[in-house]
């Protein structure tokens, strides 16, 4: 069982007399021969998940700061900063 709009089910109908066939057969075949393609790439729903991390991140760091002060925040986010350069300073050297 499929639901249609009122428009659709005219379009179909529509379809499958110019072809010769009932609706429900003119469906199967028009369903069987269809390309499907996924709404997003394996990439773009990867980009996404990171961007859901990302918002995560922000709404932790936003109750923190309404728990524990702006102060407390940005010396936490100033020691992340400064072991995520670190890391990137020591990655960089051992590339070569």
């Amino acid at each position: 069982m499929v639901r249609l709009t009122p428009t659709e089910r005219i379009l179909i109908e529509g379809r499958a007399k110019n072809a010769g066939l009932k609706p429900s057969e003119w469906f199967r075949k028009a369903a069987k021969s269809a390309k499907v393609f996924p709404r997003f790439t394996v990439e773009e729903t990867g980009w996404f998940r990171m961007l859901a991390g990302v918002a995560n991140n922000l709404n932790q760091l936003t109750h923190l700061a309404h728990v524990a002060g702006l102060f407390t925040l940005a010396m936490k986010c100033q020691t992340i900063v400064k072991q995520v350069e670190e890391l990137i300073t020591k990655l960089s050297s051992h590339d070569g």
